[in-house]
């Protein structure tokens, strides 16, 4: 599935959902009948806090369709202005589109489904390595097609292009981190290796070339069709994942780094707040046209703490958009566009939720032996996920969903051996 997300960028759309939808349902079936009893266990105590924090957004979306009278303090103001234009009794919501919510609601379960797929899949060590080999493939395709739109302009879909385009860069920032985690397995593969003295000079510079190869094209492609914000959070999430790396091998433990991560972290912070944009925080930093992120900020500020409901920004955008602005139904962030329909506290739990599991991977990488290279990756992708949030809309697209996703549940399905957990308990 993981494979058609190239081509997903460019047809983003409730069809496109409603297929993905419909195959992860396939897959859910398929792992179901293939998991052994011992590694759906294993993966059943892995997802258990993770599907509480993954069911809070999915809450908070079922709550936004709830009927309500119109003059409610949570129901949204255009049902009571609706009511009184048309003189008859009308059932309000916090969505000004419980459909659209529920589409949203929808495409939300189907990825969360896909981390939980990618979890269970990926507990086997090759299959693991699998998984990490066809993430580094699709996402350097993705490049390459960002390389290819970003240099001919492609005809593929020429109304969606700029959507194309945001998309294939979310890909190709993850792209980074992956095929990074891929030349540091190649290394520490041949290192252990060396130590059974089975090494193979020409595989490991096999796999290593064809990862530093992956980076290149995928770097190449940010170079070409992002914009410094992105390149700045891939720098940010490749030197965390650095840190981590230098930890291990300086033996530093988890204190140390976790003290090393903060300190990134609060250097990022630094350097953000150095910036001097004006507006919203979701806005301050995004890498969109000048007329969409003013259109935007009014939106952000006419949108209640509740949010005007999930899949909503699309119908609420040309209602502020100027005649001479241009067209689209694209964010010029995810954060501005889940603040706007979710509504600001549910943003900032969404970030604490994404730096929680940063957390937890880390503690995964540091105390994994071999291997930590997969928690290392997804928690840098998460890093990445939550900073490229707020320069374009990349992270709430289906085909960037699905690399995040599958990163994501390899990462958590690698953070713990099994042989651990069966000593522990």
């Amino acid at each position: 599935m993981i494979a058609a997300a190239p081509i997903i960028a460019f047809f983003d759309l409730w069809m496109v959902d409603a297929l993905v939808a419909a195959l992860t349902a396939v897959a859910v079936g398929m792992v179901a009948r293939a998991l052994p009893p011992e590694e759906a266990g294993h993966v059943s105590r892995l997802l258990r806090p993770l599907a509480i924090g993954l069911a809070l957004p999915a809450i908070w979306m079922l709550a936004q369709i709830v009927p309500m009278p119109p003059a409610s303090k949570l129901s949204h103001p255009i049902w009571a202005s609706a009511q009184a234009a048309l003189a008859m009794p009308l059932k309000g919501s916090i969505s000004v589109d419980p459909g659209l919510s529920l589409l949203a609601l929808a495409r939300y379960l189907s990825l969360a489904v896909v981390l939980f797929v990618a979890t269970a899949a990926t507990i086997d060590r090759r299959r693991a390595e699998w998984t990490l080999h066809g993430l580094t493939c699709v996402t350097a395709v993705m490049a390459v097609l960002l390389i290819l739109q970003s240099l001919t302009n492609l005809p593929l879909a020429e109304s969606s292009a700029s959507r194309a385009r945001i998309f294939l860069q979310g890909g190709a920032s993850l792209g980074v981190i992956v095929a990074a985690a891929g030349m540091i397995r190649a290394f520490e593969r041949h290192e252990t290796s060396r130590v059974k003295a089975e090494a193979s000079l020409a595989r490991f510079a096999q796999d290593f070339l064809a990862n530093l190869v992956a980076l290149a094209i995928c770097g190449l492609g940010l170079v070409l069709g992002a914009g410094r914000q992105e390149l700045f959070v891939v720098i940010c999430g490749l030197g965390i994942m650095a840190l981590v790396v230098v930890a291990r091998r300086l033996a530093l433990g988890l204190w140390a780094s976790m003290a090393l991560s903060s300190l990134a972290i609060v250097i990022v912070l630094v350097l953000a707040v150095r910036n001097e944009g004006r507006g919203d925080l979701t806005l301050r930093f995004a890498n969109a046209p000048a007329s969409l992120v003013s259109d935007a900020d009014r939106l952000i500020s006419d949108t209640g703490w509740a949010g005007s409901g999930a899949g909503s920004f699309g119908a609420l955008l040309p209602i502020y958009r100027d005649i001479d602005d241009p067209a689209g139904e694209l964010a010029p962030t995810s954060a501005a566009q889940v603040s706007i329909e979710m509504g600001a506290p549910a943003l900032w739990v969404i970030v604490i939720m994404m730096l929680a599991l940063a957390g937890f991977l880390l503690r995964g990488a540091v105390r994994r032996g071999r291997d930590s290279f997969y928690p290392a990756a997804a928690m840098s992708a998460s890093v990445v996920l939550t900073l490229e949030a707020f320069c374009d809309a990349g992270a709430l697209s289906t085909a960037t969903g699905l690399i995040a996703a599958t990163t994501l549940g390899l990462g958590l399905a690698q953070s713990v051996s099994r042989n651990a957990r069966q000593q522990a308990s």
